[in-house]
């Protein structure tokens, strides 16, 4: 019986190692941040991107968000960063201004001036 204890004692250890280590390959992490980036161009429709700053474990990215997922982006590429400016332009146009809505109003918000360069820059930098 002892030697029985001890060998489902031991089989209970390795079964429990083996579940903590194992991970299916289908399944991806989670993860808050992208801790790693991409130089591949995205073939799906961009409908949306962020800029991450590089913050360990994070690294500076741009994150391309899709209709099925996002996909984190190298700063450095020049495609990313055409689709960027071409995003932020596009967004910049589509502005619509106060006093297009009614004719009675005299003053104007002024528009956002974030400069999408700059942000670019910053990131690459740190």
């Amino acid at each position: 019986m002892q030697i029985s204890a001890a060998v489902m004692r031991s089989l209970a250890m390795v079964a429990i190692i083996a579940l903590s280590i194992y991970t299916p390959t289908g399944a991806e992490k989670v993860s808050p941040c992208c801790v790693a980036v991409s130089r591949s161009r995205v073939v799906e429709p961009i409908l949306d991107f962020k800029l991450q700053k590089k913050d360990a474990p994070c690294v500076g990215a741009i994150i391309f968000v899709t209709a099925k997922k996002q996909y984190c982006i190298d700063p450095r590429q020049s495609w990313a960063q055409k689709t960027v400016k071409d995003m932020v332009q596009s967004r910049k146009n589509a502005t619509v201004t106060p006093t297009s809505l009614s004719p009675r109003l005299t003053s104007t918000v002024p528009q956002n001036s974030t400069n999408s360069n700059s942000i670019l820059k910053r990131i690459l930098l740190r």
